[in-house]
Parts: C-alpha cells; sequence; structure tokens
C-alpha cells in the first residue's frame, strides 16, 4: 500500500517538471492512466478513471498486480510487459498498442495504450505513463471476431460460475418463444417433479409473495428494458411448502438492441444463510455484552496491542470518548505499573504457551491522568481456527475503592489495636457468655490480675456481689440493640481482696450479619473520678466567676418556659435589674418589645411553614439545633431601648434532652451608630460616582468636540489639490485622529462598565444579518493581508433572537479585528453552534468561537490578556497598538449576558477565542429557497476544506449533491470522466492551477461552454479589475468576494436558471442634478465655533449658493426660524440657554397644519439609544461627530434635494 502511495506522489510531482505532460494527458478523451517506475516494472499506479470504465470499485485500494491479473489475459499481460522491457532497455521511447482487458463482469474491453518514457533532470530514464484511449475504428473481419469472442466468454462465464458453487442450477427464458427452462438442480430446489414444465407466471410465483416476488419482477422488467444483469437473495415457497433462501442471478442477451433471453443460474443457500444468521446472532451477542457489560473488556492480540475496548475500560482509565484512537494506540505494558511487569508477562508467557488457560490478578495501573488506580482482571485466550489469530479477552473491574477499605481496614484495625492497648482507661471485651477475650494493661493493673490471669476467669468473678446484677437490664437491652451503650458504677474485687470502686461504660460488638457477639468495656478507677468531681466544682466556680466577672456581656440561662434561672453581672448592669429579683420569677419575655417579637413570629412562620410564638419565637432555632444569632431591642428597667445581638443556644444533659436555654447578647449600640455612619459614606461615594460619570460624559463631549474638527477639515483639506507628500501627511493626521477617537470610546465604554451604567436591551435580531454585517467589517483589512475569511453558520440554525444587537456586534466586531491584526498567514473563521437549553424551553444556547491561525498566546499571559490595559506584553503594544482594553471590554459585555470568554491557544499556530450566551429564540420566518429547476449536482473546488465543507453543507439544504475536490487538477480529472454539472463554484487561490488558469483551461482545452458548465468565482480580491476582466471574457457567470452567505448563494443560483430582467439603472439624484446651482436657506445651530465653521464649510462645498443662517444657542435658532425661510436645520444637542430637545419641541409647536420643516441632530453624544431619543423628541435624522462631507450630502440629498 505504501508503494502505490508513493508512486501516486511520484507521478503527481512530474507536472512539475514535465508541463507539457498535462498538454499530452489531456489532449485526447481519456479512459484511464497508468505510471510505472522503471526501477520496478511489478508495481503500477492506476488511477481511478482507469478503474471506472473496467467497472471495478474506485473505493477499493486493489495492488495493481492483483488487478491486472484480474483484467489482463496472459496474451495481453506479454505484450505490455514487453514494452515496459524495452523502454527499460532504451530499445523503444513510445509506444501505441491495442490491448483487450476484462472488465468486472467478465465483459471485454478494447482499448488503446500510448505509452510515453519520462526523463528525470539528468537524462536517465525514469518512468513511463500511458494513456488509454478510444481504439480506432476496427475491420468487419475484427468486429467479427470480437462478437464470437464476447460469445464464447458469456458461454464460459455460465459455465464457470455454475460449476464453481456447489447445489447450482441454471434456467433460461426464451423471449421468442416464451419457453422456461429449468436444469435438474433448479426442479430439485424448487421441490418439482422432473417432468415439471414451468412456465413464466408459475416460475414469479415460487418467490414468496410481497416483498420478495416484486423484487425478482422488477430485475427481469429492468433485465429486459435496461440491459441490468441481477445478482440477489431472495425467500421462495417450494412446491412442498418449504421456506428457502435461494440466491439468483440471471443476463439478459440482446440482437439488434432487443433483448431476446435471460439466462442465469439459481443457487440453494438455506443452509450458509441460517449460518450467516446465527453468526450475526452470535455477533450481536457479543456486541451487547462488549457494550452493555458492567465490566470493562478490552480485546488484545498476541502481541500486546489493543484492539478493542469498551466505554467501561475508557471510564476506569479516565479517557474521554472522543480518544477511543488513543486508547487503541497503547499496549497493556503503558498502562501497568512497573511493580508488576514481570508477573504479567509470566503469566502471558504461560497463557501463550498453552500452560494455562486464564489467570487473575490484582494490580495497580495508571489512569489517563497518571494517577494510581487499581483493578482486578480476568484474562482468557481465545484460540483461533484456520487463518484467524489467537486473542486475548481481558475483564477489568476498578477496585481501587475496595483496596483503599481494605486499607482503611488494616490501619483502622491498628488504631484499635493501640488504642485498646495503650488508652489511659482499663479496656476489655467479654464474650456474650461472659468469658473475657482482651484485655489491655491499664485493666491488669487496676485489678491486680495479670493479662493471662483474668483471661481464665469470668466477669462474675472479681465483681462485688452487690453489684453483680446492678446493670443487667441494661445489658439485656445492650444485646437486644434497644440501646447503643450504657455507663454504670460498678465495684470490683482486686487480686489483694480490696475493693475497687470504678465507672463502667459497655458498648456492644456485632459482626457484619449486625448479630451480637461480645462487648466492650471502658474501666475508670473512681479514685480518679473523684478527683474529677472535685476539679469540676472547682471549674464550675470558676466559670461563676467568670460569668459574673463579664459586666457588659448579657448571660441570662431560662428553664423551658423561659424563667430566669441565671442572671448574670453583665445582664444586671445592661438591664438595670438585680439578679435576686429576676431569677425563678421574671419571664424574659418582659426584657424584648412585643410588637418585634410578634413581627419576628410572623416570619419564622412563613420561613418554617407552621405557627411559631410566644417564647417559642426565640428558641425554635435552637432546638432544630440551628446556629441562631439576630438582633434584638433589649428594654431596660427604666424603659430604654438599646439594640443586642443575641445569640441563643439550648443546654442539653447527658441524655441530649433539652433543660433549658442559655442567652448571650452584646450591646450594639455603637455598631449601629458605625453602620449609620457607613450608610451616609456609601451615599456620598454615590453622589461621587455620579460626578464622576457626569464628569465623564462632559470630558466625552469636550475631548470630541476638537476631534470632530481635526476629523472634519482633515477630511475637507484631503479632498483639495494636494501633493503626493501632503496627501500622506493629511492621511496620518486623519487615522492618527480616528484612532484617538476609537481609543476614547473605549475608555468611556469602560467606564461606564466599571460604574455599573452600562445595560443589556433585548431587541429582535437578525444573526445571520448581524453576523454578515460584523464579516464586512474586517474583511477588506482581511484579504489585504492575503487571509481566507470563513463565515461557518450551520443552514439550520435559528436566525432570529432576542439580543443587544450593538453589544453582540461590538463583541464579535472587536474578537475578529484582534484576529485580523495577530494573523498574517492562514485564515480566519466565525463559527456558530447552537443547541437546546436544558433550563429554559424557549431560549437556545448559541456557542461564538472566533479562530485565527496567528501568533497565539504564551500559556503564562492567558489570563493577563483580560486584564484592563494590559496585553501580552510589551512588545505587542509596540507592534501592534491599541490599549489592551477591547477584551476586557468584550469580557465585561458578556458577563452582563451571563457569559465570559473562553480562550484555547497555542503559540505559534494560533488561538481560539470563544463564548456561549442563551437567546430567547423568536419566530423563525421561513427560508425562502426557490424550488432549483436543473442545477442538482455541484463541483466544488477549493483548496480550503474548511469552506468545502461549509459550501458542502450550504449545498445540501435544497438537495444538491456536491463533489468536493482540493485544487485544479482533479477537477478536470472528475470532469474528463464525463460526470456532468450543472454549476462549478471555484475558488481563484489554489495551488497548481488558479481558479482563472482552470477556468481556461476548461472553456478553452475541453471545450466547456458557459452554457454548459455556469461557473461562480469565489475570490479575497474586491477591487482586482483583472479579475473582473477575466471573468467577463471566460464567461464566468457571477465573481464573488469571499465568504459568501447562504441567502446570496441560492440568490445567484436562482438568477443562473432564472435570470433577472435587466434594469436600466437611473443615475443617482446627485448625478442627475447639479448641486453648485441650488439655493437653499439653510440654519446651523452650534455654540462651538469650530463645528460651526467646519458645518458652514462642509455645506458650502456641497451647495456653493446656498444661505447658511448661524445661532449659537437654541434660542437663538427659534427667533432665526421664525423670521427668515428655513429650507433645513443642522441642530446641535448640547447647547446653552436652550439645548437642541427643546428647540426643536418649540419649533414643532409653531409650525403650522401641513408644514414640516427637516431637522437633523448633529451630536458627539455615543450614548445607546441616541438616535431613537433624537427621533422621539421631533427631529428627522442624526448625525454623529465628527461630522464628514459624505454624511452631510448624504443628508442634504436626502432631505432637500430629492423631496424638493
Amino acid at each position: 500500500m505504501k508503494k502505490l502511495i508513493d508512486l501516486k506522489e511520484e507521478f503527481y510531482a512530474l507536472f512539475q517538471d514535465h508541463p507539457y505532460l498535462h498538454e499530452w494527458l489531456t489532449n485526447d478523451v481519456l479512459y484511464g492512466v497508468w505510471y510505472c517506475n522503471l526501477e520496478n516494472l511489478n508495481e503500477f499506479f492506476i488511477n481511478d478513471s482507469f478503474k471506472k470504465t473496467l467497472k471495478f470499485s474506485i473505493s477499493i485500494d486493489q495492488d495493481s498486480t492483483e488487478m491486472l491479473a484480474k483484467s489482463l489475459i496472459l496474451k495481453e499481460k506479454k505484450k505490455i510487459d514487453k514494452q515496459f522491457e524495452s523502454c527499460q532497455k532504451g530499445l523503444a521511447e513510445d509506444f501505441d498498442i491495442l490491448l483487450q482487458f476484462k472488465d468486472s463482469q467478465n465483459g471485454i474491453k478494447p482499448l488503446r495504450a500510448v505509452g510515453k518514457v519520462i526523463l528525470d533532470q539528468s537524462g536517465k530514464k525514469k518512468g513511463v505513463v500511458v494513456k488509454f484511449l478510444k481504439p480506432k475504428e476496427v475491420s468487419d473481419g475484427n468486429n467479427d471476431l470480437i462478437e464470437k469472442v464476447h460469445a464464447l466468454q458469456k458461454l464460459q462465464s455460465i459455465y464457470d460460475e455454475t460449476n464453481e458453487i456447489a447445489r447450482v442450477g441454471g434456467w433460461e427464458v426464451d423471449l421468442i418463444t416464451g419457453s422456461v427452462t429449468w436444469t435438474k438442480v433448479t426442479k430439485d430446489i424448487h421441490e418439482v417433479d422432473k417432468e415439471y414444465e414451468p412456465d413464466v407466471s408459475t416460475g414469479v410465483n415460487f418467490y414468496k409473495e410481497g416483498y420478495y416476488r416484486d423484487l425478482i419482477s422488477k430485475l427481469v422488467n429492468e433485465a429486459i428494458e435496461n440491459g441490468a444483469s441481477f445478482d440477489t437473495e431472495l425467500k421462495i415457497i417450494t412446491a412442498k411448502g418449504n421456506e428457502i433462501w435461494v440466491r439468483s442471478f440471471g443476463k439478459p442477451e440482446f440482437e439488434n438492441g432487443k433483448c431476446i433471453r435471460i439466462y442465469g443460474a439459481f443457487q440453494d443457500i438455506n443452509d450458509k444463510k441460517k449460518r450467516e444468521l446465527e453468526m450475526k446472532e452470535t455477533n450481536e451477542r457479543f456486541e451487547k455484552i462488549f457494550t452493555n457489560s458492567s465490566l470493562g473488556i478490552l480485546l488484545v492480540n498476541s502481541d500486546n496491542e489493543i484492539l478493542m475496548v469498551n466505554d467501561v475500560v475508557q471510564k476506569i482509565f479516565g479517557f474521554k470518548q472522543s480518544k477511543k484512537d488513543t486508547v487503541l494506540k497503547l499496549i497493556l505494558k503503558d498502562l501497568l505499573h512497573p511493580d508488576y511487569i514481570d508477573q504479567a508477562r509470566l503469566n502471558r508467557k504461560k497463557l501463550l504457551a498453552g500452560k494455562i488457560n486464564s489467570y487473575k490478578t490484582e494490580a495497580k495501573y495508571f489512569s489517563e491522568s497518571g494517577e494510581i488506580i487499581w483493578c482486578a482482571t480476568n484474562t482468557s485466550m481465545v484460540r483461533g481456527h484456520g487463518n484467524t489469530d489467537d486473542l486475548i479477552i481481558i475483564q477489568v473491574e476498578d477496585i481501587t475503592n475496595r483496596k483503599e477499605l481494605e486499607q482503611l481496614a488494616v490501619e483502622n484495625s491498628n488504631k484499635f489495636i493501640n488504642a485498646f492497648e495503650y488508652s489511659p482507661n482499663g479496656m476489655g471485651v467479654v464474650s456474650i457468655s461472659g468469658q473475657w477475650l482482651m484485655i489491655n494493661k491499664n485493666l491488669s493493673q487496676i485489678i491486680g490480675y495479670s493479662k493471662e490471669e483474668l483471661l481464665q476467669l469470668r466477669a462474675k468473678e472479681i465483681t462485688h456481689k452487690d453489684d453483680m446484677y446492678n446493670d443487667t437490664e441494661y445489658l439485656r437491652e445492650l444485646i437486644n440493640q434497644k440501646r447503643e451503650s450504657y455507663s454504670v458504677k460498678k465495684r470490683y474485687i482486686h487480686k489483694n481482696g480490696k475493693i475497687v470502686h470504678c465507672f463502667l461504660n459497655v458498648s456492644l460488638i456485632t459482626d457484619k450479619y449486625n448479630k451480637p457477639v461480645s462487648v466492650i468495656g471502658q474501666v475508670v478507677d473512681m479514685t480518679e473520678s473523684i478527683k474529677s468531681e472535685k476539679k469540676l466544682k472547682k471549674t464550675l466556680n470558676d466559670l461563676q466567676s467568670l460569668l459574673d466577672a463579664t459586666t457588659h456581656v448579657s448571660i441570662i440561662e431560662t428553664d423551658l418556659k423561659g424563667i430566669a434561672r441565671k442572671f448574670n453581672k453583665g445582664a444586671e448592669n445592661l438591664l438595670g435589674y438585680n439578679s435576686d429579683d429576676v431569677v425563678g420569677s421574671l419571664s424574659i419575655g418582659v426584657l424584648h418589645d412585643p410588637v418585634e417579637v410578634t413581627l419576628r413570629g410572623v416570619e419564622l412562620s412563613k420561613e418554617y411553614n407552621q405557627e411559631i410564638k410566644g417564647f417559642d419565637v426565640f428558641t425554635y432555632k435552637a432546638n432544630l439545633g440551628e446556629y441562631d444569632s439576630s438582633e434584638w431591642t433589649y428594654i431596660r428597667k427604666n424603659g430604654e431601648r438599646f439594640p443586642v445581638q443575641l445569640v441563643v443556644t439550648a443546654i442539653k444533659n447527658s441524655e441530649g434532652k433539652t433543660t433549658g436555654y442559655l442567652g448571650v447578647a452584646t450591646d450594639i449600640s455603637k455598631l449601629k451608630e458605625m453602620e449609620t455612619s457607613l450608610v451616609k459614606s456609601k451615599l456620598k461615594a454615590e453622589t461621587a460616582n455620579k460626578s464622576k460619570s457626569e464628569f465623564l460624559a462632559n470630558m466625552s463631549h469636550e475631548i470630541r468636540t476638537p476631534l470632530n474638527g481635526v476629523i472634519g477639515f482633515t477630511d475637507l483639506l484631503m479632498r483639495t489639490q494636494l501633493s503626493d507628500i501632503q496627501k500622506q501627511y493629511m492621511h496620518t493626521v486623519y487615522n492618527s485622529a480616528n484612532v484617538l477617537l476609537d481609543l476614547l470610546n473605549d475608555v468611556l465604554d469602560f467606564s461606564k462598565i466599571e460604574a455599573g451604567k452600562l445595560e443589556i436591551s433585548k431587541d429582535r435580531t437578525d444573526l445571520i444579518q448581524l453576523c454578515g454585517q460584523t464579516i464586512d467589517i474586517i474583511r477588506h483589512q482581511a484579504h489585504e493581508k492575503g487571509l481566507e475569511v470563513l463565515l461557518n453558520i450551520p443552514p439550520k440554525t435559528n436566525r432570529f433572537i432576542q439580543a443587544d444587537a450593538v453589544r453582540l456586534r461590538q463583541i464579535l466586531t472587536n474578537l475578529l479585528g484582534n484576529a485580523v491584526k495577530f494573523t498574517e498567514v492562514g485564515e480566519i473563521e466565525l463559527k456558530i453552534t447552537a443547541q437546546k437549553n436544558p433550563k429554559k424551553e424557549k431560549e437556545m444556547l448559541y456557542e461564538f468561537s472566533i479562530r485565527d491561525t496567528g501568533v497565539g498566546i504564551a500559556p503564562k499571559n492567558l489570563k493577563k490578556i483580560f486584564s484592563a490595559f494590559d496585553q501580552e506584553d510589551a512588545s505587542t503594544t509596540r507592534k501592534y497598538g491599541g490599549t489592551g482594553l477591547g477584551l476586557t471590554i468584550s469580557n465585561k459585555l458578556l458577563h452582563l449576558m451571563d457569559s465570559q470568554l473562553l480562550v484555547e491557544s497555542k503559540l505559534g499556530q494560533g488561538s481560539t477565542f470563544s463564548f456561549v450566551v442563551s437567546f430567547e429564540i423568536e419566530d423563525q420566518e421561513k427560508h425562502l429557497i426557490a424550488k432549483q429547476k436543473s442545477v442538482k449536482k455541484v463541483l466544488v473546488v477549493d483548496d480550503n476544506s474548511n469552506n468545502r465543507s461549509i459550501l458542502e453543507n450550504m449545498l445540501a439544504v435544497d438537495k444538491i449533491e456536491t463533489t468536493l475536490v482540493a485544487n485544479g487538477i482533479d477537477a478536470i480529472e472528475v470532469l474528463e470522466k464525463g460526470n456532468p454539472f450543472d454549476l462549478a463554484i471555484i475558488d481563484y487561490h489554489m495551488p497548481y492551477l488558479n481558479g482563472l488558469d482552470l477556468i481556461r483551461h476548461l472553456r478553452e482545452k475541453m471545450s466547456i461552454s458557459g452554457q454548459e458548465l455556469p461557473i461562480i468565482l469565489l475570490h479575497s480580491s474586491g477591487d482586482d479589475k483583472k479579475i473582473h476582466r477575466e471573468c467577463k471574457n471566460l464567461d464566468v457567470k457571477f465573481s464573488v468576494v469571499k465568504p459568501i452567505q447562504m441567502n446570496h448563494l441560492f440568490e445567484l443560483i436562482g438568477n443562473i436558471e432564472d435570470p433577472l430582467p435587466e434594469i436600466k439603472n437611473e443615475k443617482p439624484v446627485e448625478e442627475s442634478v447639479d448641486l453648485t446651482q441650488l439655493t437653499f436657506n439653510i440654519l446651523v445651530a452650534e455654540d462651538n465655533p469650530v463645528n460651526k465653521f467646519l458645518s458652514k464649510t462642509i455645506i458650502q462645498k456641497i451647495l456653493p449658493k446656498a444661505k447658511i443662517h448661524e445661532a449659537d444657542d437654541g434660542l437663538e435658532a427659534v427667533r432665526l426660524y421664525q423670521i427668515k425661510e428655513i429650507d433645513l436645520i443642522f441642530m446641535d444637542i448640547q447647547m446653552p440657554n436652550m439645548s437642541g430637545f427643546e428647540a426643536t419641541e418649540k419649533i414643532r409647536s409653531l409650525e403650522k397644519s401641513g408644514e414640516h420643516l427637516p431637522i437633523i441632530a448633529l451630536t458627539a453624544r455615543t450614548v445607546k439609544g441616541e438616535k431613537e431619543r433624537c427621533i422621539e423628541n421631533g427631529m428627522d435624522d442624526y448625525i454623529t461627530k465628527p461630522v464628514v462631507l459624505d454624511r452631510m450630502k448624504k443628508a442634504i440629498i436626502e432631505f432637500l434635494v430629492t423631496k424638493k
């Protein structure tokens, strides 16, 4: 296979060194091409055209020797071998011979073989190229000979086929006489008598009614009508009623264009079919086990290579579904821990040698992430039969958790033994019958016996007689599992006869079936306990002293009804009560505001969905075990109120029963004062922030005003007569001012977002149109750099959504602009995919990804690029410019849409920025595609695989069949095969042949006219006059700048079939009217002298004879309107005395019925919705500053010239 690939590449490389070769090959209609390197005459490259000519499958890469053996009889093989040998030895240069080939159906195909010897650069013979052509006219005698050969070939074919297969009969239908002939075997298969005489009707009726009978009828009719042979498997019902599978194949015979008979063979394949079905069932059963097994399954060959794995294996080893190919490239050694490799090799050696049939192991393995996992494996050998190889099946189970539990059990066992033996208390384990099982050192010391002596005694033998049964009831409940443990005081008899007072705590030990097996007891010497009690009393006294010392914290203990039981000094100081007066009598409700208690009870009732009132308001959460810390208002004895932070906890006894409540309150009066101060400070900060926003807005206006003058006058100056160097200077000034304006916009957007003043709106948006407009913005810049621009939107994408179109376009423009800026070679792609939002039924999740093949980003800088005013590094800023705000603003805008920017990048290879936003989808207008009458097959020629895929998906919407090729040479080869196409879409920029060279070859060399094959040319050179001139000369139907959108593509296809009637274009108004001769009265209302002078200058350039009136504010504008005949007003928005909005409102109120004066807003504000505000306030249009001549000229033509 490798040699065939090398020969193919060597053949195509010949076209670069031998330009004449292409013309030599394409001078005639080709039926195929061979190429042979003279160093090895046994290897050939055979192209697809030759395979198709002989009806061999194109998709199968056959060995050339094998194919020639099938298609050339021995005599013809010797003839061609002789020609090649002569070329190799230098006895011949070229040759032209006739060869007889057998096609895949054993038919004879004569072809003319024309060979040409190819020399390398040193003049040495390198190889031979053979082109196959239609043979020249042959004599009648030769025709007779060929017909006889055909007849013999047909008879030989039937003979061969009926003798190769067991249990095969023959049949024939004579269409002239209508007779039907069956051989003996055919009758045996049908289970009829030897004397049975079939006819067409009875023969067909043997086939099972329905599908099989219809199928045989259809195949026979196609053979008679179209000359089509058939070979198929069918079911018949024999004369004895048995349903069996048969194979029937037939061939028609024609004379003078008419079918005179059909003949063929008939085979009983019932047993074979049963075996196939059984094999299929076995394979399906294996597939189900393999796929649905709860265990991982691997299939490994004898070389230890992994052949198959199921999903469980991938899950165990941490491989994603998409990485199955990665798994199959591994060997088991790659996954197994080194500690287990030697044993694995030994087991595998025994298995392969047949010493064992299977084995089980538990070993450590590595997951994909490098983490160690434990697996249990069961390995078996499946011995191969015949030519099949031996295979090894391995079942894998992840036992990591089990191993961890085993390890944990060992650790816990060791911990228990250590804790038991070295416990400071005496510990012992006693069987249910009372026999000591385990004893620690301390228990031996407490009782006075050694461990060995105690193990020989029963527990009752060392227990004081009066305490023998004081825990009998507890013990019974413990064994019956009605309690988990119990504690009791017990006296034991020391070995020396003295009584030892102890405290015993007993717990039950059960087996894995929860059956009691023993009890474990902890024994504490009461001597230490008495000491502890004394210490405890002292501790309690100390605690009381501490409570009394906390003079600024109120600590109150109550009983279950809320009556005070303890009242510390802090409570006395804060509340003004005496402890002796309140303990035992005062309800803590007296200390609280009853209204506050009631309101808090209502809140808790709603929260917990049940009525909570009275004292429960304070204790409800504490009873649930929740931490309860709340603000309350305390009332002093003298009636004064103050805020406290109150923490309430439940007091429980040793059995966990609540016996009372403890409330700890801290006076937070000063904290509340601080909070009030903070609120005031916050209000001040917000006021300052508002002032900052107003300052930025004003600064925006103030900075834009001089910038407007610079940009506007520069635009005017560039339209005058300037020298080349002056034009260069002015372009620099103009571009620099626009860059400064863009930077200002970035800073202002960033400021708005930071201040939380920027909001996202939602309107009906056409996503396809928005993306097309965005691509248009950057397309020219990308094409100037020679970059391919791809717009990849699946045809079925919902296009109408609820979105903020302005901000979405801003984000996409920024990301695409960055892609162009940082890409020098390759392509840029905007791709959109959509899927349902599982959380919101009416919304879809749209993923936008902007991919480039640019410089990429270093991993260490991936986070840095999202920081404000930062780029990847200082060199990036120096080389590419910019504020570094673009990505920050885009990301912050996406945060407002509940999304964020993600980036994947490899340094030197390119980057992909993506984000996912959920949009509510609108009712989708049906995408109307004109039903194509004739365009059903399209040839797409483009070296960019992504572009080919996009075009294929677009055309598939209208079920248009596409053939995709990557270059002009492949396109020529496809067309030379005679494949008919209704349309060709050809890219201009391609290797070998560019688009125009390819089209020139089709038109001139192959004589394919524009009527036969309409062509759409895709290119990146929108202003290239050469392309448009050549397209016209070569009868190219349309030339389109990439990327092409689906609507536009189908519009062009529709125009190919039904060209739109030619409409005579009328001249634009500005061309049909001499603006220099028109006189109008125009009012300019502007408070800034520079902007006013700029507007006047532009108007005078457009309308030299216009009379211009000036107003410094809105009040003056209204006054001039009242006394002058004004035709049009250019109105600034921000002016002293009276704003532009107020002046417009006043003018509208003064207009008479039927009158309407055009008023056009002039503003430096770039606030979203500003145009809508202008229209709502009575203005007719909106021009943003900087004002340039073209925009003002368009407004004058629209509102003055056109309407007048």
